[in-house]
């Protein structure tokens, strides 16, 4: 490995934050003076538990050195509480008890309680370092994986929304669509109820003969169509891009008797109401609405059954026979 390289195993002593806990006010300064000549800088001394959690509260430490054996609550029940502490804040500290007891018992106890090391007070000042070291680097290495793991999870969910969203609207996008209708195709075979999916296709025109008609709408009529979809529609409905000059509409309704298809067409109004019939580049606009609904799920629908029949019901509807 080059001189300027630094390996990433190695810490320096200087970067390891302790406390060390003990209700003797002298033990205390005994292990942070021995401490502090093996060369450890950053190092703070609590009288009692509750002292320690306040400290670790104000600023994280690698590891707890603490007193086996102190009165109100001992170095086994401190564990417990620095674990619950450390699942709350996605955080590892790395715990070592002092004891003058060194038995078999001890050992297998502090251990199936979380402690990491266990080390006697009669061991000399070089044992005590090297085992803070070496405690506080696996703690440090825990906390970077477990900081890796969060950047990690988060790209993941931001991966994910995006592979859900349009980029261009902001609404759910062809993937999303397909996990909706399939979860809303579960709820009414379990609950009853029906689904029904509408198509809503926007047609471009140009009244200039000599200018060509754009294949697709611009982003500031999407947003426009898309913020009126959401103005009129329920928010359990789910709304998306189904392709270029498509949108879709997914709704779950109680019984065949409660479906009323006029809820597309007020979605529709809203949309030539917003734009005035218009593109934001002054292109005329029309609609075509499809509707496909069901209340029967033996055998299950498909998503590309229904999308197949509103395709196949796509009618263009203008502005007064929406009104």
């Amino acid at each position: 490995m080059p001189e300027n390289q630094k390996n990433p195993l190695m810490l320096n002593k200087e970067d390891i934050a302790i406390i060390v806990v003990d209700d003797l006010q002298f033990s205390c300064e005994v292990v942070k003076s021995g401490l502090k000549k093996a060369g450890f800088k950053d190092i703070r001394t609590a009288n009692s538990a509750n002292k320690a959690m306040l400290l670790l509260n104000q600023r994280r430490a690698d590891v707890i050195l603490a007193d086996f054996w102190m009165p109100e609550m001992n170095g086994l029940e401190l564990t417990d509480l620095i674990r619950r502490w450390d699942e709350s804040n996605n955080r590892y500290t790395g715990i070592i008890l002092l004891t003058a007891e060194d038995t078999t018992s001890s050992i297998v106890v502090a251990f199936d309680r979380g402690v990491d090391d266990f080390v006697s007070k009669s061991a000399n000042h070089f044992e005590l370092a090297a085992r803070v070291y070496g405690t506080g680097r696996v703690a440090h290495h825990q906390n970077q994986l477990r900081k890796r793991l969060h950047d990690l999870t988060r790209e993941y969910q931001n991966y994910n929304y995006l592979g859900l969203t349009d980029a261009e609207t902001g609404l759910a996008n062809r993937n999303q669509l397909e996990r909706a209708v399939d979860a809303m195709i579960s709820h009414c075979k379990t609950r009853g109820g029906g689904l029904a999916l509408a198509l809503i296709r926007v047609n471009i025109t140009n009244p200039a003969p000599d200018k060509p008609v754009p294949d697709r709408l611009r982003k500031g009529t999407l947003r426009t169509i898309s913020n009126s979809l959401q103005l009129v529609l329920r928010p359990l409905d789910q709304i998306s891009r189904y392709d270029v000059n498509t949108f879709a509409i997914a709704l779950v309704y109680a019984n065949e008797g409660s479906f009323d298809s006029s809820m597309f067409d007020r979605a529709v109004r809203s949309i030539l109401n917003h734009t005035q019939s218009r593109s934001d580049q002054g292109e005329k606009i029309s609609l075509s609405l499809g509707v496909w609904s069901t209340d029967q799920f033996e055998p299950l629908p498909t998503l590309e059954e229904a999308l197949t029949t509103a395709e196949q019901n796509l009618k263009q509807i203008g502005l007064a026979e929406a009104s």
